[in-house]
């Protein structure tokens, strides 16, 4: 008895009635009015037809185009139980096994796609979660006008979305001083070198920079000037 070749349309299975009739040993034009009776019976008792046979055409070597059936596998169990015999057992043992291993595969194929699927998901999410990030940092550094917190909050960002350094964190060249620290060093209050600072327009690039600095009164964060070395002297010549 030769293998019973199975078909697979979207996930269904089916055996072709043609092969079918070879197997059990009965000419397929006999096979295809008995499936026409049971399509009649089931009709009658008000069962789906379509679950056990499904009308189907081949061409034939002449190119001519002929009708045949496609048997789901409870469609070979109503062929099957009408047999008896060593063909009707083979036939049975033979479309049994066919179906089981055919479904194997299915199921296996679909887990694995379901399995890829989860992972496709789960790379969305987390590409999704990364770019909130990312959107936060540069949110946050659009609140500022000092460009080196604009840069690092940039930096940050491409940092989220990349999982990598992109953008490079702005570099510390030079040493600053707060007010209260050039007036300890030049022996007066830190609103006297703010003053001076405001009179004479110290509070320039030139001169400084501004950063962030949680303020004296409160818990915020507030822009506060910070002095190069440089001004150490301009503050001197100011005082004297």
């Amino acid at each position: 008895m030769n293998e019973l070749q199975l078909i697979n349309e979207h996930g269904k299975i089916y055996a072709d009635s043609r092969q079918v009739a070879e197997m059990i040993g009965k000419d397929h034009a006999m096979l295809m009015r008995s499936i026409r009776n049971y399509e009649e019976i089931l009709a009658t008792a008000k069962l789906q037809a379509p679950d056990f046979f499904i009308k189907s055409s081949y061409l034939d070597n002449q190119g001519k185009l002929r009708p045949c059936y496609k048997l789901t596998r409870k469609g070979c169990d109503m062929v099957a139980n009408k047999l008896t015999g060593e063909k009707g057992i083979l036939f049975t043992a033979e479309y049994v096994t066919r179906f089981e291993e055919m479904e194997k595969q299915l199921n296996q194929i679909s887990e694995t796609k379901i399995t890829e699927y989860q992972q496709k998901e789960l790379e969305i999410r987390e590409n999704e979660a990364k770019a909130k990030v990312a959107e936060l940092w540069i949110k946050l550094g659009d609140r500022t006008n000092i460009p080196e917190y604009r840069q690092i909050t940039d930096s940050y960002a491409s940092l989220a979305l990349a999982g990598k350094p992109v953008l490079p964190l702005p570099e510390v060249k030079e040493k600053t001083y707060s007010a209260g620290e050039i007036g300890k060093i030049l022996g007066v209050s830190a609103n006297k070198i703010g003053r001076l600072a405001n009179e004479f327009n110290l509070k320039t690039e030139k001169y400084g920079k501004y950063f962030y600095d949680k303020s004296q009164y409160s818990n915020k964060e507030v822009e506060s000037f910070r002095y190069y070395n440089s001004v150490i002297d301009v503050f001197k010549e100011l005082l004297a």
